[in-house]
């Protein structure tokens, strides 16, 4: 009998311990996705925290695109809270598509590089 429950203690922390890896790859596999910008970002900086309601209204093909394309993989508020010139941008959305896997095409990626420029850019009017 001491055997019995020995075999199934050790059954049970090797399934409790797999039952933890595979959430933390699925959590690991999450970060991955989002772009993990938080830490690309350094941190905390303070003055660029605005919400999307309080964006810059922006217009035309590149807002849509990035409401539409951005919002299937994150709260819009993430890039939103970002201050970024134009390479830091490019670098952002091609990260995006290439590494995590996000269906926007080149000429969208551009659409979408304009309107965070425009409105998220170095320099951009703050309202």
């Amino acid at each position: 009998m001491k055997r019995t429950t020995v075999v199934a203690a050790v059954i049970a922390m090797v399934l409790l311990f797999a039952g933890a890896a595979v959430a933390e790859r699925a959590i690991l596999t999450e970060l991955a996705r989002r772009g993990a910008d938080d830490a690309a970002e350094g941190g905390h900086r303070g003055d660029h925290h605005r919400g999307a309601e309080s964006a810059p209204p922006g217009n035309g093909a590149g807002k849509a695109l990035f409401e539409a394309k951005c919002s299937a993989c994150h709260d819009l508020d993430r890039a939103l809270r970002q201050t970024k010139d134009r390479d830091g941008w490019t670098a952002t959305v091609k990260r995006m598509q290439q590494v995590n896997g996000c269906p926007i095409t080149d000429a969208q990626a551009v659409e979408i590089i304009d309107h965070l420029v425009k409105i998220r850019g170095k320099g951009a009017a703050k309202p």
